[in-house]
């Protein structure tokens, strides 16, 4: 256990090989994006989230964090200023370099804390291609909200038109980890509760104003509450992935 985060880019190279030859063989990746989150919420929301979560999960575990990787998958937001996205392909590409890197230095577990919900595409694509490539690697994509059941639920409960963006849980978080960057008098109601398209349709085409979703009922003790189930739920699920080994077949 440790007191605060082991921040991998805060040692030096000695320091890195020798946590490592101490038998520490999984680092996390938080990955997250710089995309609009409409009237109220800056654009770090996804990678500081995950950046966040990363952090307090190193500092329950001993687990190294690398500096998260800002830039994400989101095209789906172009129409709205203050997007800044890489292609699905570029992406992934970016992360089997990462892996190529971290296997090349002797991490052989590797966790991405993943706070935009479109990465998990090429994130998915780029651990199918590393694990062929890299047979001893064990690799794990987890978005913030699949942590666990309560956190997929709560994260779900104000959709509009079948998705959640800057919703209540967003602001939620954010008014819990940086309320100087949140501003609720901008916030309001989005409508589509309960409507689901067919066919996928870019944001601009279901947002006035690029959210969906409640933020008007964000407070900051609900983000407290689920950062702290995130971290601590997060914590356990790696702890336990630390030591395991493939299951039995017998």
């Amino acid at each position: 256990m440790t007191a605060k985060p082991l921040l991998l880019d805060e040692l030096s190279h000695p320091q890195v090989k020798s946590l490592i030859a101490r038998g520490m063989e999984m680092v996390m990746l938080p990955v997250g994006a710089v995309e609009q989150h409409s009237l109220h919420l800056p654009l770090n929301v996804d990678f500081l989230l995950a950046q966040e979560i990363a952090r307090g999960v190193s500092a329950l575990t001993g687990v190294p964090v690398l500096p998260a990787i800002p830039y994400g998958h989101s095209s789906n937001h172009r129409g709205f200023p203050g997007t800044y996205s890489l292609r699905p392909e570029t992406f992934q590409k970016v992360i089997e370099e990462m892996c190529e890197w971290m296997h090349a230095e002797g991490f052989r577990r590797v966790l991405f804390v993943n706070g935009n919900l479109p990465n998990q595409f090429p994130l998915q694509n780029a651990i199918a291609n590393c694990g062929a490539r890299y047979p001893d690697m064990r690799m794990r994509a987890m978005s913030w909200w699949e942590i666990n059941a309560e956190l997929r639920t709560w994260f779900s409960t104000d959709e509009s038109f079948g998705r959640c963006h800057a919703n209540v849980a967003e602001t939620s978080l954010m008014l819990h980890l940086r309320p100087d960057l949140v501003d609720m008098s901008k916030t309001y109601r989005m409508v589509g509760h309960g409507v689901r398209p067919f066919f996928h349709y870019p944001h601009a085409a279901v947002s006035r104003d690029g959210h969906q979703g409640d933020p008007s009922t964000a407070t900051a003790a609900a983000g407290k509450h689920y950062f702290n189930l995130a971290v601590t739920s997060l914590a356990e699920q790696v702890t336990r992935a630390l030591t395991e080994t493939p299951p039995s077949l017998d």
